[in-house]
């Protein structure tokens, strides 16, 4: 039952950019272990975490998308705030600018602008993604969710799909949604454990880098008019992220004494 919820939690939350899948792990105390069993293909410790998550991600991504299509500018200034604090956490363990670093930060931002270009809306009308993309998204999304500090769904964010997988998820496209699971599926046995090892060695570089592409990618999240309730929309997502990033800082902490 307590894996149920661990993995329901954990499917509310991967729904918000900003918010990253491998600090959860991290704070719940599961981090390491999975990787280790993810190698190992040790699954069926994980099989109640992962039938919560996906309860989760559905009940979240369905009610997230009802208030998204309602109150559009509202959410996006939430989302902008959730990304800009969710910086914090990508840069937490990384070491002092320098050019090489600075440089990576400049390559991932001009990247998040170019990418990110397109205001997010969820309508009917919408053009559908391929079946290339939604494979390529649901790979590169769940490979970067188990890395603590970088949120996957700013990747689909980045790729521009982040509001059609919000539609499919509430209009119940099955067809999307299975193509976008089995690039998950492949995602994280193919590239989650090659990102890891590439993420250790080279966490510095990689950190600039994901912090630029996020900051560059909020391009899409501006909202079209500004109000107090705007405001506090994106300062009540700053805040929540920033928050829990602080505590991936805290549990690492307690961890490493």
């Amino acid at each position: 039952m307590r894996s149920l919820v661990q993995g329901f939690i954990l499917g509310l939350v991967v729904i918000l950019p900003g918010m990253s899948g491998g600090t959860v792990f991290l704070i719940m105390g599961l981090y390491e272990k999975m990787i280790a069993d993810l190698v190992r293909l040790n699954l069926k410790p994980y099989v109640p975490i992962f039938g919560g998550m996906v309860v989760g991600i559905f009940l979240g991504g369905t009610v997230f998308a009802l208030i998204f299509e309602r109150f559009r500018d509202i959410t996006v200034a939430f989302l902008l705030g959730s990304l800009v604090a969710s910086v914090r956490s990508v840069l937490s363990d990384g070491p002092r600018p320098n050019m090489a670093r600075v440089l990576c930060l400049g390559i991932g931002l001009t990247l998040g602008v170019l990418f990110g270009a397109e205001p997010l809306v969820i309508e009917p009308g919408s053009a559908p993604v391929g079946a290339v993309a939604l494979l390529i998204g649901g790979a590169l999304s769940t490979a970067a969710m188990v890395l603590p500090g970088v949120p996957g769904s700013s990747v689909l964010i980045i790729m521009g799909i982040y509001d059609t997988m919000l539609y499919y998820i509430k209009e119940m496209a099955v067809g999307q949604l299975l193509i976008f699971a089995l690039g998950s599926v492949a995602g994280l046995f193919l590239l989650a454990y090659v990102l890891d090892k590439l993420y250790a060695r080279y966490r510095d570089l990689l950190s600039y880098f994901f912090a630029g592409l996020i900051l560059g990618s909020t391009r899409a999240l501006v909202p079209t008019e500004f109000s107090g309730f705007i405001l506090l929309s994106m300062v009540v997502g700053f805040i929540t992220v920033w928050y829990f990033s602080g505590r991936r800082g805290r549990v690492a902490d307690g961890a490493v004494s």
